[in-house]
């Protein structure tokens, strides 16, 4: 699901919010159709109502645009066509809708979604990314409810000018080991730059900041099995990969401010030249770009100091980063004309123009091809290749919910205590509280004993992980550290060797 950096996600939240326009009328009328779509960050709702002009001028069909908030849109949303305004045709409801890409799954299976498969050869349908057009479906569902619109690629982002200082080479950092390390070592280095963050503070991220570590290391949030679906989170390889991620969390060293701060806080630190590595999407390489007078961030520090695209990170079972995006949809009832927009919409030309405005990547894979071009991109473009996204089940909607949840409540345990040790107890209780949660939302019977569940926990998510310091910012302590037993063994040699020396001697004397 994509997120602007500028905005506030609640999954529930209840209220509503937009700015309408209408093209070529003063008015709505009833020939007009309605295009619902969020704020998707700086430019887009200028990118958007240029291209819905240009509709205009080429079909005379004119339309209403509503801009949305993140934090409101799904309140929003499920109010219009639960309601029924949407089907009515009228101005109330969209005839044509973004949605984030987990949601789609849940509005398709209460029914309010237009099946699109009448449209996939006029759309193109095979030039989606494969993982991108997963949630275009229900799980075990043939139809298909909506086309992807554009890709929100969750990648790592560092300070060009301080990344380039510490001279790193890639084997150096291109594992969840090495990243703890260089993390560290910077630390030491310098303590007016943070050098990373994991918001733990009423943030809507943290699924998104947990799933690489989660998936890098064969894990995940749901499996399913003969029952249905079911909780992983205390499987053991979602907590191996979830022990990296509690370290950084909870580690003020590495990350200073996550625990106080959500993910708009960490990146507005970035941007203003105060940490060195950010976890972000790809939205910042196109504001960088644009004037202060436009919103962007021209003039800001990072803006100054470049954005350099540190490479995906390895666990045990490989790469795998966050993928996620929007779709464009229609509501089961809408204005005949509305296959129109939604068409045209989806067109590369007009996909291209959009993406690039705004700085997501297009979900076209040939227009990413072109993009792959432009240095900034290809690193981020390689990540999506390995991405994976959210499950396309109804259901997840909620459980999402619960995740972030779990990612604020942790921030709170962590936040009063002294360290993760003196956290434990405290820890562990969440993690099995937020394991029954999700399972009774998806109405799994609960199979693991709370005796079993704390053992496990303990052995393998507050297990000590590795961290590797790379040898260009090891410090001299550290350089001697790894031979620390020859220097012992040296010394020892050279105190028997003089202890010998002077005893030889003293029996020569005697005689």
């Amino acid at each position: 699901m994509s997120r602007s950096l500028r905005n506030i996600f609640v999954v529930l939240a209840l209220a509503l919010a937009g700015v309408a326009w209408a093209a070529g009328s003063g008015v709505p009328g009833d020939d007009t159709l309605s295009l619902w779509v969020m704020d998707n960050g700086l430019g887009s709702q200028k990118a958007i109502t240029r291209i819905v002009k240009k509709f205009h001028r080429e079909t005379k069909i004119p339309v209403s645009i509503r801009f949305l908030n993140w934090g409101e849109a799904f309140a929003e949303i499920s109010s219009a066509l639960a309601s029924g305004s949407a089907a009515s045709g009228s101005a109330a409801g969209p005839d044509v809708l973004q949605l984030g890409s987990t949601w789609v799954p849940y509005f398709a299976s209460s029914g309010n979604l237009q099946p699109l498969d009448p449209y996939l050869e006029q759309v193109g349908a095979t030039r989606f990314f494969e993982e991108s057009f997963k949630a275009a479906r229900v799980a075990h569902d043939t139809l298909v409810y909506s086309f992807p619109w554009f890709v929100d690629v969750r990648a790592l982002y560092a300070n060009e000018k301080l990344w380039k200082e510490l001279s790193l080479q890639k084997e150096e950092v291109d594992s969840y080991p090495e990243f703890l390390g260089v993390l560290r070592a910077f630390a030491k280095k310098d303590s007016t730059v943070a050098p990373f963050a994991l918001p733990g503070k009423g943030d809507w991220t943290g699924p998104q900041h947990m799933a690489p570590f989660i998936w890098s290391f064969g894990g995940d949030f749901l499996v399913k099995d003969s029952a249905g679906y079911r909780s992983a989170l205390l499987d053991s390889a979602t907590l191996a990969g979830l022990a990296y991620y509690l370290r950084i969390f909870g580690d003020r060293a590495l990350s200073p401010y996550g625990l106080d701060e959500n993910s708009v806080q960490n990146t507005e630190r970035f941007i203003r030249g105060g940490q060195l590595v950010l976890y972000g999407t790809s939205e910042i390489i196109r504001q960088i770009e644009m004037e202060s007078k436009d919103g962007g961030l021209k003039e800001a520090p990072i803006a100054e100091a470049g954005v350099a695209i540190v490479e995906p990170l390895e666990g045990d079972k490989g790469i795998v980063s966050f993928v996620g995006g929007s779709h464009l949809v229609m509501p089961k009832l809408h204005k005949a004309s509305a296959e129109k927009l939604l068409c045209y919409l989806l067109r590369a030309d007009n996909m291209d123009a959009y993406t690039r405005q705004v700085g997501f990547l297009p979900a076209d894979e040939s227009i990413v091809n072109i993009w792959d071009k432009d240095a900034r991109y290809s690193k981020i473009i390689e990540t999506m290749k390995n991405g994976k996204s959210f499950p396309n089940i109804p259901e997840w909607v909620a459980i999402e919910g619960i995740l972030i949840e779990f990612s604020n409540a942790l921030g709170d345990v962590l936040r009063e205590s002294s360290s993760l040790s003196a956290a434990e107890d405290q820890v562990v209780e969440l993690f099995w509280k937020t394991h029954q949660k999700i399972n009774q939302s998806l109405g799994y019977t609960e199979t693991l004993s709370k005796s079993s569940a704390v053992s496990r926990i303990k052995e393998q998510l507050l297990a000590p992980v590795e961290e590797v310091v790379p040898e260009s910012m090891a410090t001299p302590a550290e350089e001697q550290g790894g031979s620390i037993l020859v220097f012992i063994l040296v010394v020892v040699i050279a105190a028997v060797a003089a202890v010998g020396g002077m005893a030889l001697s003293m029996l020569i004397r005697k005689r």
